[in-house]
């Protein structure tokens, strides 16, 4: 059974197709590139070792050793990887060897988690060399049925203490796990976080009930060394935590005067809601609930909410602006280079079809953040460099314009943050536009992954049950647009009408597509509601926009292009279409066209509304 994943090494993209019984490190050395890149490497300086750090690009970007199964990581997964140079030490806890490859190819024989990579009070210092481990969390793989430290042992970067000393603190419920425990309880490991913690009821002295008596590590002998005035400390803290523990267990809990009958309803609601939890994600048993709702919350906090990340956002929204045609606010756009804003089609209307020259007069103005701020306005030149709505040679469908301004400005480029020729299909996206042609604004959500968009659409449909021959047409219309799915990014959004262009970031914050619509309909109230929304990625519009740039003798769009590394395969998926000579279909896919004869759902600057045939 194979497998594909690439590595990413020195800002370039390696493809590596492999077994799926492989370690990482037996994976990357079929590779060609990497077996030169590795010799390149090698440390031949006494006592130094040039160690390879292994990160993933999932949201805890969390580090693994080279013997991480293939099986683990996903399919198309990006590895990041680095050599560092670092002193050459004995390392305290030897490295078991992997599992057999019969075992190494299935999945489902592993359980993967995470564990900070700082333990707690006392125990701060795990790893064995904390250079070689540049983010928050290690990635940890174990076999089911076995025990944690057998785990660990095998990862080979703990220090010894950690078995002598050490728990598991899960820190979503904070419960403790010892490291004699199997880690297919409940089958609840898989992707938890961790952090290690002294052991409160470790006695002093005490070995570890793994049975490796050939331990040669230096943290052993200090650990025996310990002065009594810290160990009394040390227990003295501990007993403190435990009181603390207690008092907290034991609070007074009063009871909230007249609330019996609603506690009463709460309850018979409850139960029918966990049958119901039950059915719908075939969850055998209340463990398993409590671990879907745990996932589910602690995706719904960690997306964006890193420092880092929002800074880098928030630098990159510079290139974001407001595009008005004649005296109205349109839709959203962002400078993708130099002096080139990228839109939507349906954003600029009318214009004639063969010159691309521009019926209206189109402004974008950046900078709009606060009512009443100092603005940057800049007009457009009235020709379109490139645009299109509708189905490229690749069966994609598109709704993008380029734009030119009339003069130059100096503002980041979204273009650079362009990375992955395929879209995510699951994770977290970030929106950042001007909704309602309001201040601009930030949007994290959560992919819609294609298989659940018949279960999100149903979900809405439960919890909003009125207006329900709406429903029956958004639903009827999401079957329908089961081919134009194909081509989306589907999302939860909050951002409507006066969004579209806006530019959707992945988890790393890099440019991954544009926002262009969504599926809303408007209640008996007025109110607009949406059931999900949508972007369209920038892979295929950068393709079909280096084509018509090409046919239209753009040289200056051509030659700027062909300078960006991160270009290369546009390039030569676009010139093997020139080289056919493959041109545009002149046929625009309508997305109102398909509706019926009574009512339709019709693309409306950001989002899908409701009306009736011609009014669109």
């Amino acid at each position: 059974k194979k497998k594909s994943f690439k590595f990413c090494y020195d800002k370039n993209d390696y493809a590596v197709i492999c077994e799926t019984s492989m370690t990482i490190q037996e994976a990357l050395h079929t590779n060609a590139s990497f077996q030169e890149i590795s010799a390149r490497n090698q440390q031949k300086v006494k006592n130094l070792s040039n160690e390879m750090i292994i990160k993933r690009r999932t949201p805890l970007a969390a580090t693994v050793t080279p013997d991480f199964p293939v099986c683990l990581i996903d399919e198309n997964e990006t590895l990041d990887i680095k050599f560092k140079t670092v002193d050459r030490v004995q390392k305290s806890t030897p490295k078991n060897t992997p599992p057999p490859p019969a075992l190494m190819a299935e999945r489902g024989n592993f359980v993967s988690f995470y564990i900070s990579r700082t333990g707690g009070d006392n125990i701060q210092y795990i790893l064995q060399n904390s250079r070689l481990t540049e983010t928050s969390y290690i990635c940890v793989y174990a076999l089911k049925r076995e025990n944690v430290e057998a785990a660990l042992r095998r990862d080979g970067r703990f220090k010894e203490k950690v078995f002598q000393k050490g728990i598991l603190k899960e820190e979503s419920s904070k419960t403790l796990i010892n490291l004699s425990d199997p880690v297919d309880v409940n089958d609840e490991f898989s992707e938890m976080k961790f952090q290690i913690i002294i052991n409160p009821n470790k006695i002093k002295g005490q070995m570890s009930t793994q049975k490796d008596k050939n331990l040669n590590d230096s943290d052993t002998s200090q650990a025996t060394n310990f002065t009594q005035a810290s160990t009394n400390a040390e227990e003295k803290k501990i007993e403190t935590l435990l009181k603390e523990n207690e008092s907290r267990k034991y609070t007074e809990i009063k009871e909230i005067p007249e609330t019996q009958e609603i506690l009463n309803l709460l309850r018979e609601q409850h139960r029918d809601l966990v049958k119901t939890l039950k059915e719908r994600e075939n969850l055998k048993n209340d463990g398993e609930v409590k671990r879907f709702f745990r996932v589910e919350y602690d995706k719904s906090v960690q997306s964006f909410l890193e420092v880092n990340r929002v800074k880098k956002l928030i630098k990159r929204s510079g290139a974001i602006c407001l595009i008005r045609v004649d005296d109205f606010i349109n839709g959203t756009g962002f400078l993708l280079f130099k002096r080139f804003v990228l839109t939507n089609e349906h954003v600029v209307k009318e214009y004639d079809c063969d010159t691309l020259k521009l019926e209206h007069s189109l402004r974008a103005v950046f900078g709009y953040e606060d009512v009443g701020s100092p603005v940057n306005e800049i007009s457009v030149k009235e020709n379109c460099v490139a645009l299109l709505k509708g189905k490229d040679d690749m069966g994609n469908y598109l709704d993008f314009a380029l734009l030119e301004l009339s003069r130059d400005v100096q503002l980041p480029e979204l273009l650079k943050y362009w990375r992955n020729i395929t879209s995510p299909i699951r994770g977290g996206v970030c929106i950042i536009g001007h909704p309602g042609g309001g201040v601009k604004q930030m949007d994290p959500c959560f992919i819609i992954p294609k298989e659940d968009i018949p279960q999100a659409a149903e979900t809405h449909y439960t919890n909003n049950p009125k207006d329900h021959v709406i429903h029956v047409i958004t639903k009827w219309c999401l079957a329908e647009d089961r081919e134009l799915r194909e081509s989306q990014i589907m999302y939860n959004s909050c951002f409507l009408h006066g969004s579209s262009g806006s530019p959707v970031f992945d988890d790393f914050c890099n440019l991954t597509g544009v926002h262009t619509g969504g599926y809303d309909y408007e209640e008996v109230s007025g109110e607009s509601r949406s059931v999900m929304e949508y972007g369209l990625p920038l892979f295929p519009i950068l393709v079909q926009i280096f084509i018509q740039c090409s046919q239209r003798g753009r040289s200056d769009v051509v030659q700027h292009f062909e300078c960006q590394q991160n270009l290369k395969y546009v390039l030569q998926v676009a010139n093997k279409q020139l080289q056919e000579d493959i041109r545009p279909p002149n046929d625009r896919f309508d997305l109102s066209a398909s509706g019926s004869e009574s009512v339709t759902l019709c693309v409306y600057t950001g989002a899908w509304s409701y009306s009736a045939p011609g009014e669109v």
